[in-house]
C-alpha cells in the first residue's frame, strides 16, 4: 500500500551546513513547515552499530531535531551504494567514514554526491515526520510513503553557469528510495521530484534581503556609520529602492559575489571566489600540524562545532590556542576576499548604489573581513562612497534559504494558479507565519 505526499522546500546546501525549509500538507489541508539546520556531512556506516529507537516512541523522536539523527540508505541511480549513512551531529562523532564536501578539488557541488544524498534525506525525513505527527506511529511495515516534491537549489556562481541545468535533470529523471532505519521497523519513502528550480547562491538570498524591510537596514545603516562611513542623506528606503548591487556571500567552501544590474541579476559580471571560511579551517588545521601543535580535531566541521560552541573553563587556554591559528588564517582570507570585492567593482563600481555581506561564513570573519572591504570600497569609489552593509549572522545565514523557498512557492502558485485562492494562498499565509523567518517571507510568498 502507498501513502501519497506532496512536499514544497527551499534547500541550501552548503559546503559548511544545510539551511532549509519544507512544507507539507496536513489532512484538514493546512500547512505544516519545518526549518531544517544541519552540518553538510554524513558518516556512512558498513554494519549496523546503533540502538534503533523502539516504534512505540517514533512519536516522541519526531519532537526532536529528527533531521540531526536521520539514519538512511538509498537506492537511486544518484547514489553508489546502499551503504546507511548518518545525518548532522549525530555523524560529527559516529564510527563510520565522514563524508563532507571536497572544498579544495575541482568537482563541482553539483557533480559530488553529497548534495543529493542531503537533499533527498531532508524529504524523506519531512514525509516522515508529518506522517507520525499526522498519525501517532510510524507506517505499517507493508506501506510505502511515495513524496511528489518541489524543490529550489543553489549553487555557487561559476558552477550554476555550468551545471544548472543538468544538476536539475539528475533529480527529476525516475524514482528515488530512502530508507530510513532509526526504528526498530523501516520505513521506506518513494521520492519523485516533479520540480527543481536551480539559483545561483547568493541571488536568492539578495531577493530575501528586500523582505527584511526599513528596520533591518536602519540597523545596518547604523552599523557602517559608528565605523566612519557617513552616508549622508541615505535613508532606508533609499537602499531598499537600489537596483544596482553587489552581494558577497561568504560561504564555507566558497565566496560568491551575485551582481545585480537594473534590479535583475547580471551574469557577466558576477563570479565565484574559491576559497571560504572552510578554506579558513582547513589552512589553521594544516598550520597547527605544521608547528606541532596537536589539535586532536579530525575534520574542519569538528572545529567549526567547536569555535561555535565557545571555550569551558576547563578548555579555555586550548580554545585561546586554536583561536589565534584560525585568527591569523581570517587576515589572510579577508584580504583576498577584499581584492576580489575590488575585480568587481572594477567592472560595476560606477553604477553600484550597495553593497551587501552575509552568508554562514560571514559571522566569524566579520572582525577582520568587514574593515577590508570598507577600505576596498573607498579605494574603488573614493568620490561617491556607497553603503557596504554587513548583515547580523544570526540571520543572514538563512537568506539564502528564504530566497529557495520564496522560489519553490512562486512556481508551484504559478502551476496551481487555476485553484481558487482561499483554498491555497490563504491557508499558506497561516502556516508559514508561525516561523520566525516566515513572517517575513509571507508577504512576498502570497
Amino acid at each position: 500500500m502507498t501513502i501519497s505526499t506532496q512536499l514544497t522546500g527551499g534547500i541550501d546546501v552548503g559546503n559548511g551546513y544545510v539551511k532549509g525549509i519544507i512544507r507539507g500538507a496536513e489532512d484538514d489541508g493546512a500547512f505544516t513547515i519545518d526549518e531544517i539546520d544541519l552540518p553538510s556531512g554524513v558518516a556512512l556506516v558498513t554494519r549496523s552499530n546503533a540502538m534503533p529507537t523502539a516504534d512505540g516512541d517514533a512519536g516522541a523522536k519526531m519532537d526532536g531535531d529528527f533531521y540531526n539523527e536521520l539514519d538512511v540508505s538509498f537506492a537511486s541511480p544518484l547514489i553508489g551504494d546502499q551503504y546507511r549513512r548518518l545525518f548532522g551531529t549525530r555523524a560529527l562523532s559516529a564510527q563510520g567514514a565522514f563524508d563532507e564536501f571536497d572544498v579544495v578539488g575541482r568537482r563541482s557541488k553539483a557533480q559530488q554526491e553529497l548534495s543529493k544524498v542531503l537533499v533527498m534525506g531532508a524529504f524523506a525525513a519531512k514525509a516522515l515526520r508529518d506522517y507520525v505527527r499526522q498519525n501517532g506511529a510510524l507506517p505499517p511495515a507493508d506501506e510505502t510513503l511515495s513524496v511528489q516534491a518541489r524543490v529550489a537549489l543553489a549553487l555557487p556562481i561559476n558552477e550554476y553557469m555550468a551545471h544548472r541545468t543538468s544538476y536539475a535533470a539528475e533529480f527529476t529523471t525516475g524514482t528515488h528510495t530512502a530508507t530510513i532505519h532509526n526504528f526498530d521497523t523501516p520505513v521506506t519513502v518513494n521520492l519523485r521530484f516533479v520540480d527543481v528550480q536551480v539559483i545561483p547562491e547568493g541571488a536568492s538570498a539578495q531577493y530575501a534581503i528586500t523582505v527584511k524591510g526599513e528596520s533591518l537596514m536602519d540597523a545596518m545603516l547604523a552599523d557602517v556609520r559608528r565605523r566612519g562611513v557617513a552616508l549622508e542623506g541615505i535613508t532606508s528606503a533609499d537602499v531598499l529602492a537600489a537596483q544596482h548591487s553587489v552581494g558577497i556571500d561568504i560561504g564555507e567552501g566558497t565566496v560568491n559575489f551575485p551582481v545585480f544590474t537594473a534590479g535583475k541579476f547580471n551574469a557577466d559580471a558576477s563570479t565565484t571566489y574559491k576559497k571560504g571560511y572552510g578554506s579558513v579551517l582547513t589552512d589553521a588545521l594544516k598550520s597547527m600540524a605544521d608547528r606541532g601543535f596537536d589539535s586532536g580535531f579530525t575534520s574542519r566541521k569538528q572545529l567549526a562545532e567547536y569555535l561555535q560552541a565557545g571555550p569551558s573553563p576547563l578548555k579555555r587556554n586550548f580554545y585561546n590556542k586554536v583561536a589565534q591559528f584560525v585568527e591569523e588564517e581570517m587576515l589572510f582570507f579577508s584580504k583576498e576576499v577584499a581584492e576580489q570585492f575590488g575585480r568587481v567593482l572594477a567592472v560595476v563600481g560606477a553604477t553600484t548604489e550597495v553593497a551587501y555581506v552575509y552568508g554562514g561564513g560571514s559571522g566569524p570573519v566579520k572582525d577582520f573581513l568587514y574593515p577590508a572591504l570598507l577600505a576596498k570600497a573607498t579605494e574603488m569609489n573614493s568620490e561617491d562612497a556607497f553603503p557596504t552593509l554587513y548583515l547580523d549572522s544570526s540571520y543572514s545565514r538563512h537568506l539564502n534559504r528564504e530566497g529557495l523557498y520564496i522560489a519553490a512557492l512562486t512556481v508551484e502558485d504559478r502551476e496551481t494558479s487555476a485553484a481558487p485562492a482561499s483554498t491555497t494562498r490563504g491557508k499558506r499565509s497561516a502556516r508559514v507565519a508561525d516561523t520566525e523567518e516566515g513572517k517575513e517571507l509571507t508577504a512576498a510568498a502570497v
